[in-house]
């Protein structure tokens, strides 16, 4: 069971979610006639606030090279506990399925003729994703109307169904349904997520408090205690997910201490709770094409079998996102 390498990025993303939120908060500083005398934003990186202190308080020289030590304001964030949360428990066994078409297209199906048409119009198809290869079409008139539209070049790599596009010709109001090939289509599965609470600390760090109400009333209005962010939790699922991030509490230091050659720095410390959830690995499956089934009457006699149905899609290389109807034969045994 362990030891199957898999990775979903999921505390990846917890992390430059929670980074995002706060990459953007700016600090003024004013002239006593108000004219703003800079104005610039708050850098923000990964890491404990000691980090950016020990380097505030370095020498000046070292090897005849001056060391550049940091400038505040400055904020840093970092996860200090990762917890697992039962209140969020779901059920442990329940599959999440995704279609993941992987492959070529197989038609083109018009939905309206359009009118008007004294020439073949152009047939545009949205471009395959990195990697794959375009597809191509022409199509066909009768009367002024399309009646058929013609794959040229079916195309590779596909993952959603491409926009198709009918202009030129003369006409109007062709549409047309592009379908990809089922044979090349699988389903993702995986199970129920795990949920985890990501328990993290911001660490603003000013010379002056100025500096620090700035930046703390850009942020603390917005946390009521909470405040939700959409993730893209887990893209290959195609799962997006409000995720709540909670302000739990802040605590203000001042690191001044000695004499008037020591730096000083006025660090607010503010607690988040951070939501997430955990995915485990994912695996491909085929499409389901046939229903074979005996049945009886009695479920005490097993071995009853009175009757075979069997069910498969009409046509039976419908794609997942067709709507296709289903051929039922019954057989008496």
């Amino acid at each position: 069971m362990f030891g199957t390498y898999f990775y979903n990025k999921n505390i990846r993303n917890i992390v430059i979610l929670f980074g995002t939120l706060f990459n953007d908060i700016t600090v003024k500083r004013l002239t006593s006639t108000g004219v703003i005398q800079s104005q610039f934003k708050v850098p923000i990186g990964y890491g404990p606030a000691e980090k950016y202190l020990t380097r505030l308080e370095q020498g000046p020289i070292l090897d005849d090279k001056e060391i550049v030590g940091i400038t505040l304001p400055r904020m840093s964030f970092e996860i200090t506990t990762m917890n697992y949360d039962p209140t969020r428990k779901l059920q442990t066994m329940r599959k999440i399925r995704e279609v993941k078409p992987l492959g070529n297209l197989d038609n083109i199906t018009i939905a309206t003729g359009g009118s008007g048409y004294t020439s073949a119009p152009t047939v545009t198809i949205t471009a395959a994703p990195s990697g794959g290869t375009n597809a191509t079409a022409t199509a066909t008139i009768t009367n002024g109307v399309v009646t058929a539209i013609t794959l040229t070049n079916a195309g590779a790599g596909y993952k959603v169904r491409p926009n198709v596009t009918i202009s030129g010709g003369g006409g109007t109001k062709a549409t047309a349904v592009a379908n990809l090939d089922a044979n090349t289509t699988t389903l993702l599965t995986g199970y129920s997520p795990v949920p985890y609470n990501f328990d993290m600390d911001l660490s603003i760090m000013v010379k002056n408090s100025d500096d620090g109400a700035q930046i703390l009333e850009q942020i603390l209005p917005y946390f009521t205690p909470e405040f939700h962010v959409t993730l893209n939790e887990m893209s290959t699922l195609g799962i997006k997910r409000d995720i709540p991030v909670i302000f739990n509490s802040m605590a203000t230091e001042d690191s001044y201490e000695g004499d008037f050659l020591v730096r000083r720095a006025l660090i607010h410390t503010l607690s988040f709770t951070v939501k997430g959830y955990l995915y485990g690995p994912t695996s491909d499956q085929g499409i389901i094409r046939e229903v074979d089934v005996n049945a009886g009457t009695s479920f005490n006699d097993i071995d009853e079998k009175l009757v075979n149905v069997d069910v498969k899609p009409d046509p039976t290389t419908a794609d997942p996102d067709d709507n296709p109807g289903f051929t039922v034969t019954t057989t008496n045994l």
